[in-house]
């Protein structure tokens, strides 16, 4: 009798066994879904503001398009309704050549060409230089609330076969109040106090010949103790028509040199 039930289980476990192994061979596996990487984007991105959108707005009364490349560039055409302002007018005269302009100066830069916290200001260049960006950034530091940089400039604009034009509008000269951002601008004593420290990056935006100081364009080559080097042009796609590159694109460029977001960067 005991020989017999173990028999019977034996049967029990090979048809188990056997139909276990028939259905697996009929149905597919179950193979988990892998989640798919989360989409990275601008955290900020109506900071770029693209060539359709620009066009679609030409006549908005509250836009105010800036041109930043140089007055006689301007003057050989420009996007419509575009108003000059020079980069390098938002210079300091009176300091070494590169310095933000004083409150007052700046004030009345804008002020004079129809710029006030009530317009939104989009700024342009060629497309692949640092005029726009640094135009955008002046106002950042000076308290502007609106102020974007038209993805691809210029060459961008012409490459659709956009109109430009020689035409320069008139503008209302309106008061520009200045607020400066001091967490917007480093000084030369914060880099000082801040060289070595391991929540701080030294970002160098210069070519790898300048921070190496082999490409001398100052009074000394090289660049500050432990900076690390990411060329501004770098930033941008190729091509003919270049545009700024991805959020993921950015993203992997600058935290592969160990430039997070829980860092303090001094950027120059």
């Amino acid at each position: 009798m005991e020989m017999k039930r173990q028999w019977i289980w034996l049967a029990v476990l090979a048809i188990t066994m056997l139909t276990a192994f028939i259905l697996a061979g009929c149905a597919p596996a179950v193979i988990p879904t892998p989640t798919p990487p989360p989409e990275i984007g601008f955290a900020n991105p109506q900071l770029l503001v693209e060539t359709d959108w620009l066009a679609e707005h030409l006549q908005d009364a509250d836009l105010r398009i800036v041109d930043a490349r140089k007055a006689e560039e301007y003057q050989a055409g420009h996007i419509p309704g575009a108003i000059s302002i020079p980069r390098d007018s938002t210079f300091d005269p009176q300091a070494p050549k590169g310095m933000v302009g004083r409150p007052e100066q700046i004030a009345a830069l804008f002020g004079n060409k129809g710029v006030n916290e009530k317009v939104y200001v989009v700024v342009y260049d060629i497309g692949k230089e640092t005029a726009a960006t640094r135009v955008f950034w002046t106002l950042e530091y000076y308290g502007h609330p609106k102020v974007s940089v038209l993805n691809g400039g210029l060459k961008k604009w012409q490459a659709e076969g956009r109109k430009v034009t020689a035409e320069e509008p008139e503008i209302a000269p309106v008061t520009f109040t200045v607020r400066p951002d001091p967490t917007k601008l480093s000084t030369k004593e914060q880099v000082l106090e801040d060289i070595g420290k391991a929540d701080v990056v030294m970002l160098d935006a210069r070519s790898p010949a300048e921070f190496r100081g082999e490409d001398l364009r100052a009074k000394r080559g090289g660049h500050i103790p432990g900076a690390v080097n990411i060329d501004w042009v770098e930033n941008f796609t190729a091509g003919e028509v270049p545009v700024f590159k991805s959020a993921a694109e950015l993203t992997q460029l600058y935290e592969a040199a160990g430039v997070t977001k829980d860092k303090l960067i001094h950027a120059y």
